[in-house]
């Protein structure tokens, strides 16, 4: 059994994915497998996986008919082998010591979730800088230190596996947007601690070309209706946890980050 399984969705990415599977094929952490869902993207992302698959066993291709990114990644889960289970995007990358790192702070504080900083290349995600391990237990600090209720990006944590599966976690397939939102906030709350790997090395790609970021005006219509259920998502929680005023106030600090 690997000690993480790497979900990674594909669509319409070949011009990235490359640079994404290397970054998983070159980690000085050797014991993974990589579940590559391909949603039947339209371009040559199906060869590129194929030719990975051929020449390294730790990948596992699976074609599927395009059903969107949740769809996907419940794919990767239920087909996740590993004692721990990372959500990779294709357009991104990591570095060489990523899951060196995050497995080292798993394993030495047996937190259900680890949290990394990530860098990115537009001016409008801000990146988030970790200098020290911490274990986050109650609530509030688990929601101040991973900055949850504004920055809730599925692919900043590593999640135990038989966590995520005793509390049925999956992603919610009506979304085509802000479904991590959901997923992440949900399992800050369940989750026993959340440990912080004081390392930056995910970078984050804004795509334009991505399914998120289609051009066409019925999908953008519906991507805005959702990002409005993704914000009541974040008002709810912050008030059934008497986080309100710190969610105002995280989202006042960050734009000033």
């Amino acid at each position: 059994m690997p000690k993480i399984s790497v979900i990674i969705p594909i669509y319409n990415v070949e011009k990235y994915l490359r640079r994404c599977l290397d970054s998983v094929l070159n980690q000085t952490f050797t014991d993974w497998q990589a579940i590559c869902v391909n949603d039947g993207s339209p371009d040559n992302s199906d060869k590129i996986l194929d030719e990975y698959a051929k020449k390294d066993s730790r990948f596992k291709v699976i074609h599927k008919d395009n059903q969107g990114v949740s769809r996907a990644r419940n794919v990767g889960i239920e087909n996740a082998e590993g004692e721990f289970i990372h959500f990779l995007d294709a357009d991104d990358w990591i570095d060489a010591d990523f899951y060196a790192h995050a497995i080292a702070v798993a394993n030495d504080t047996q937190a259900d979730m680890v949290v990394v900083g990530f860098v990115s290349d537009n001016k409008y995600t801000k990146p988030i800088v970790y200098k020290t391990v911490k274990v986050l237990r109650t609530i509030k600090q688990k929601v101040l230190g991973t900055f949850a209720l504004t920055d809730s990006y599925v692919w900043r944590y590593l999640f135990n596996t038989d966590f995520v599966r005793k509390n049925n976690m999956m992603f919610d397939t009506n979304l085509i947007a802000q479904e991590d939102t959901l997923f992440v906030l949900n399992a800050i709350e369940k989750s026993n601690a959340i440990a912080v790997v004081p390392w930056v090395n995910y970078h984050y790609m804004f795509n334009e070309n991505s399914a998120l970021n289609s051009r066409n005006e019925e999908h953008h219509k519906k991507v805005k209706q959702q990002y409005k259920i993704g914000k009541k998502y974040r008002v709810d929680f912050a008030k059934k946890h008497n986080l309100i005023l710190i969610w105002k106030l995280r989202k006042f600090i960050n734009l000033f980050r």
